[in-house]
């Protein structure tokens, strides 16, 4: 079905001034690309691809246009991801100076990297839905359409983490950096935007209804949330297990060990991740029955 004419000028205006803008991100994420080891983009791309193929499966029946979830992802992984770059550098630098020593980069880490690329990627995902209008009209078109800016935002953190994990570790290093991240958590920013982009599409099919404006803004507020947890409580965890002294406050262990690569890191992950994908996994399903019934 064609978009209706009310929406066309406005979709070919977004897309336009999108074109322009998106020159600058384009040429970071090229000089990104081309700056890292050739294995390290396959490396990234593969899991982020099966959590694609995961995420398109919950709206299988009636799938937005190539084009728009493509759209998806390219602006998660070049637009997000460049300006939670610039963000994340500024915000560093602002923070050595109020906080001493190695207390900024944490503080930075925990609670303001948060909420800074979950402002860029919601920002990513409403240019999406701006130049596709007619493509977010639900509850499930917003999930999905969040979930890829998320999974194309994860992609371009990775190759910049698994360039970091071959520096250190070599090909074993990739490996486990692969295995952890790219992997067991690729799935982490995809759930956190999906969050905003579920609350979004459920306020774009109830417009005019009382207070619906602030349940987009909730959704952020809630990915936030989720997210601090993950890297303030989660990530320090795995660190802990990876690092695995084995003296309390001794040097880390040159390798992991099989018991913290293969049972506590996945328990960890399973513990902050499964709560955020098992209630967006019943919304979808809510949001299912709601359109066959309409």
């Amino acid at each position: 079905m064609a978009p209706p004419r009310s929406h066309r000028p406005a979709s070919r205006i977004a897309l336009a001034v999108t074109a322009l803008a998106a020159i600058r991100p384009a040429i970071w994420f090229g000089q990104t690309l081309a700056d890292v080891p050739g294995m390290i983009v396959p490396a990234a791309a593969l899991p982020g691809a099966l959590y694609t193929l995961a995420v398109l499966w919950i709206d299988r029946r009636e799938r937005a246009p190539a084009a728009t979830l493509a759209g998806a992802v390219f602006a998660g992984a070049v637009g997000a991801a460049w300006l939670a770059h610039g963000a994340n550098t500024r915000l560093l630098e602002w923070a050595a100076t109020v906080v001493p020593g190695g207390d900024a980069r944490a503080l930075a880490a925990s609670f303001g990297a948060p909420a800074v690329e979950e402002i860029a990627k919601t920002l990513a995902l409403a240019l999406v839905v701006a130049i596709g209008r007619d493509r977010c009209n639900g509850t499930r078109d917003g999930l999905v359409l969040g979930a890829l800016v998320g999974i194309g935002f994860a992609f371009t953190e990775n190759v910049v983490y698994l360039t970091f994990a071959v520096l250190q570790g070599g090909p074993a290093g990739l490996l486990r950096g692969v295995y952890v991240r790219a992997l067991l958590g690729g799935g982490n920013h995809a759930a956190f935007t999906a969050t905003t982009g579920a609350a979004l599409g459920w306020a774009r099919r109830r417009r005019g209804a009382a207070g619906v404006r602030l349940v987009p803004a909730l959704g952020l507020a809630f990915a936030m949330v989720q997210h601090v947890v993950w890297n303030a409580v989660a990530a320090s965890a795995i660190a802990g297990v990876l690092c695995g002294p084995e003296l309390t406050g001794g040097p880390c262990r040159p390798v992991p060990t099989n018991t913290s690569l293969f049972v506590l890191v996945p328990i960890i992950t399973a513990i902050f991740i499964a709560p955020g994908l098992v209630t967006l996994g019943a919304i979808a399903f809510l949001a299912r029955r709601e359109d066959e019934s309409a």
